[in-house]
């Protein structure tokens, strides 16, 4: 068992379920066994392996992200890929393009590594000079950047899907911080019942679109209505959950539906 608070409590979803989980690697590398099915799969970190690695690629991507949900016509925040400077692939001038963009968007920009995770390599930009230093940071990460243009949003919202369906809300209230990570300082609150059925409908038009069988969606509200910020193929609450049991339950529960249905996808013939 891992010595991982939140990945235990994952572990621990399903002990009365006869699943058993082998460590390959410390805290990290896992095979989940149904003992009496003789069915086993690989367990990456908290990652089950629900979504097909295509879909999981294109969440991983902030641009790509927003170009598949503006096809759809649903409300993003917009992302635009912004190609390492340095890549053999470059067509046009990456600093260029973010500058431009920089004007055209009000002289405040939101710079981010295109696929970074956990509020990482993200910068609230108001200054030309800062745009293309924090650029130039981001490029020596051996990374692609994206840029959008800056909402202010005193609340995002997180909902996690299963096969589509929401299953937990949560709501984030920034405080000290422009961000919403809650590892950062922002608070974690109920979702107010009044606002459950249309951020509901607007994840799981998110999954479908995504073709993700299993994530978390995080939506601002801004001033022009609701916006997806962003979508994760991995679904991590571990600062939700912190110190709260009842919240732990809900992800326990969670978890174990999903575990549960990867077990009913492996096939041997």
């Amino acid at each position: 068992m891992t010595r991982r608070r939140y990945l235990a409590l994952i572990q621990q979803s399903v002990n009365k379920d006869d699943i058993s989980f082998e460590e390959i690697s410390a805290d990290y590398l896992y095979r989940a066994h149904l003992k009496q099915d003789l069915k086993s799969f690989i367990m990456h970190d908290v990652e089950i392996g629900l979504n097909n690695a295509s879909a999981a690629k294109v969440a991983m991507s902030k641009s790509a992200t927003y170009a598949t949900l503006k096809r759809e016509n649903i409300p993003a925040i917009e992302h635009v890929f912004i190609m390492n400077s340095n890549s053999r692939f470059i067509s046009r001038d990456s600093f260029q393009l973010a500058r431009e963009l920089f004007y055209q968007w009000g002289e405040t920009v939101v710079l981010k590594q295109d696929n970074g995770s956990q509020g990482n390599n993200v910068y609230k930009i108001s200054d030309i000079v800062e745009l293309n230093k924090q650029l130039q940071s981001i490029f020596s990460l051996q990374a692609n950047a994206s840029i959008s243009p800056y909402y202010e949003a005193i609340f995002e919202y997180r909902i996690v899907t299963l096969l589509g369906e929401p299953k937990l809300l949560l709501a984030k209230e920034r405080t000290r911080s422009w961000k919403h990570n809650l590892i950062s300082g922002a608070l974690s609150k109920d979702v107010e019942p009044t606002k459950i059925p249309l951020l509901s409908e607007i994840a799981s038009k998110v999954a479908k679109a995504m073709e993700l069988d299993f994530c978390s969606i995080d939506i601002l509200e801004t001033t022009s209505g609701l916006r997806v910020l962003e979508v994760n193929e991995q679904v991590m609450l571990d600062e939700y959950c912190k110190n709260n049991q009842n919240r732990e339950e809900k992800v326990a529960q969670l978890y174990r539906e999903a575990i549960l249905e990867r077990f009913k996808r492996i096939d041997f013939t």
